[in-house]
């Protein structure tokens, strides 16, 4: 269902010719900027309270838009172009044309999830918090809410717990077979080493354990995992490009219809954070296949790191220079270390009509003249493939928390 409506900005008075898309999400906040003067206008469209606006009125109107006023299409569930109005050319119209009715299905599926996951954000920060302080509690709300039975209180029961419940929260967000493959291969890489190279492998993982640097970073993946679910109304587009193959050639511009970018470059900046850190782990198993001593990193010159203490301390986005034939194959989209520290140092701007980020990756001094522009679009993408990869490699956490509590304490 479509609504065409016309707003008068408060800020300006304005007018504003908008095609409202709905979804069958409950309650859709959607946002977007006075196309004159950039004013935010929110919509509110409920099931219990209808619609409210602010920012703007609705002001009525007879006939069909003819170009007379700005126009802005709206839907949450897709990403809409910034094209001209066109009778019939709904967003939804427009999506099934672009992936195909099969793959729409896919998308529709996705979202049905996300409209009964998306309430429980609370219940999952609980779940979190419980899982390290209080096993009982924690137990009884995973059955109560995800029908995850704890079998015991040792720790491997526990996060068998923990992980079927962030697999049966998060699957809307990955592609198919993406996590189980992931699980699979780690498993075979652990193996291989266990059998070949035990005294060496459990050196590693003694380190990684009596430092507290897994159960660090554990805690660490754990608590982006509320902040996912959170956004999942700015990720919705997002998702919709997994099954866009035209996407990446025709750089389309495309606008999200909730949110803006304020809101969420802290949780792209987290992430990468975190990537970084397991980058470490990564870096730590392909020394032991390849040179047999985790800490003995391809000797490149002055920059090789002495060891993974030392490798922990690498940029980012220099990480990957010191995974030499890696077993572990990383997106490189992952590894834009120039947003990241534009984001995290405040040289990013926003414009919320165009929806255009424009940040300065470079050494300038007091000068910003050599700049880098995507749209808010793009940049929520590539928070879902960076999300994608941290939680790709949170796997492999548990999987060494698996061969730490299951294998290597039972034969201490």
């Amino acid at each position: 269902m479509n609504f065409n409506q016309r707003y008068k900005c408060h800020a300006c008075e304005g007018l504003i010719n908008v095609r409202l898309g709905m979804s069958n999400r409950d309650i859709q906040p959607i946002r977007f900027a006075c196309v004159s003067c950039g004013e935010a206008i929110e919509i509110t469209v409920s099931n219990h309270e209808g619609m409210k606006i602010k920012g703007a009125e609705l002001v009525q109107f007879e006939g069909a838009f003819d170009g007379s006023y700005p126009f802005v299409d709206l839907h949450i569930d897709f990403p809409v172009s910034f094209d001209e109005y066109k009778m019939g050319q709904t967003p939804f119209m427009k999506a099934v044309q672009r992936i195909g009715h099969e793959n729409y299905q896919l998308h529709n599926f996705r979202l049905n999830s996300l409209n009964i996951l998306y309430k429980k954000v609370d219940v999952l920060k609980r779940i979190i918090r419980l899982y390290s302080k209080n096993p009982d509690l924690f137990g009884r709300l995973c059955k109560k809410e995800f029908n995850e039975e704890l079998r015991s209180t040792d720790q491997k029961d526990l996060n068998l717990a923990l992980y079927c419940v962030i697999a049966k929260v998060f699957y809307p967000f990955s592609m198919p077979n993406d996590n189980a493959d992931a699980v699979e291969s780690y498993m075979q890489v652990m193996g291989k080493l266990h059998r070949e190279r035990k005294e060496a492998f459990e050196s590693f993982i003694k380190e990684i354990i009596e430092t507290n640097f897994i159960k660090n970073l554990q805690k660490d993946c754990l608590e982006i995992y509320p902040e996912i679910l959170a956004s999942e109304l700015a990720f919705r587009p997002a998702l919709f490009l997994d099954f866009d193959k035209a996407y990446e050639k025709e750089l389309v511009a495309f606008r999200v219809s909730v949110d803006d970018f304020q809101k969420h470059k802290d949780l792209y900046k987290d992430i990468s954070e975190i990537l970084s850190r397991q980058l470490v782990l990564v870096g730590g198993i392909n020394n032991l296949i390849l040179r047999g001593d985790h800490n003995i990193f391809n000797n490149v010159g002055k920059s090789t790191p002495k060891d993974m203490n030392k490798f922990a301390d690498v940029a980012f986005g220099q990480k990957s220079e010191h995974l030499d034939d890696s077993w572990y194959s990383i997106d490189e989209g992952v590894l834009d270390n120039q947003l990241r520290n534009s984001i995290a140092h405040y040289k990013a701007e926003y414009d919320e009509i165009s929806q255009i980020i424009t940040y300065y990756p470079r050494k300038e001094g007091i000068k910003q003249e050599k700049s880098e522009k995507l749209y808010f679009m793009d940049f929520m993408r590539k928070t879902l493939v960076s999300y994608r990869e941290m939680h790709r490699l949170h796997q492999l956490i548990k999987c060494l928390f698996n061969y730490y509590f299951i294998i290597y304490e039972q034969n201490a």
